[in-house]
């Protein structure tokens, strides 16, 4: 049997073997977790929403593990996955009418009104940003995750950091 072929037979490919591997899928999501859970951030503003849908991806992860061809592709993959739940909960989210949100504790974060900035953003825009500046993922390989070309990626950082100069400019002269 030719190695690493087919996605449901046994892999004589040792990569693709070591995703079987509890262990294995453990340390290469918990490496990745920040990032995923940052990816979260970019869709849903709820905490506990941002942490379902990474939970509901890392579960449907594994239990998909063996559809995963190329294990290079492991991190975008993933990624795709947590995009996916976080669409997901947002339809849900559309049919239910919102409650108040209740404050959160007392702490100031001093990098709030950066975070205030971006989630101003277009979703597209976003999304873009946290993947290359927050994450500090190549253009080509957020397009790759996002499934945009390459020129789209780099228009929308583009028209992202026009609007933060403009966003983070005003929240400058408020401030004064």
């Amino acid at each position: 049997m030719g190695g690493c072929i087919q996605a449901r037979k046994a892999y004589p490919c040792k990569e693709v073997n070591t995703l079987f591997d509890k262990a294995f899928f453990t340390q290469r999501v918990g490496e990745r977790a920040g990032m995923l859970y940052r990816v979260a951030c970019g869709y849903l503003m709820g905490e506990a929403d941002r942490q379902d849908a990474v939970q509901q991806a890392l579960l449907r992860a594994w239990e998909r593990r063996h559809t995963l061809r190329n294990p290079a592709a492991f991190d975008s993959w993933v990624v795709r996955i947590v995009i996916n739940e976080c669409r997901n909960i947002q339809r849900a989210q559309a049919r239910v009418i919102p409650v108040a949100q209740l404050p959160e504790d007392g702490r100031e974060d001093p990098d709030r009104w950066v975070r205030d900035a971006v989630d101003t953003l277009p979703e597209g825009q976003r999304l873009c940003v946290l993947l290359h500046y927050i994450e500090g993922l190549p253009t080509q390989e957020v397009a790759r995750i996002l499934r945009l070309r390459h020129s789209t990626v780099r228009g929308r950082l583009s028209q992202a950091r026009k609007a933060l100069r403009l966003e983070l400019a005003d929240d400058k002269e408020d401030a004064s």
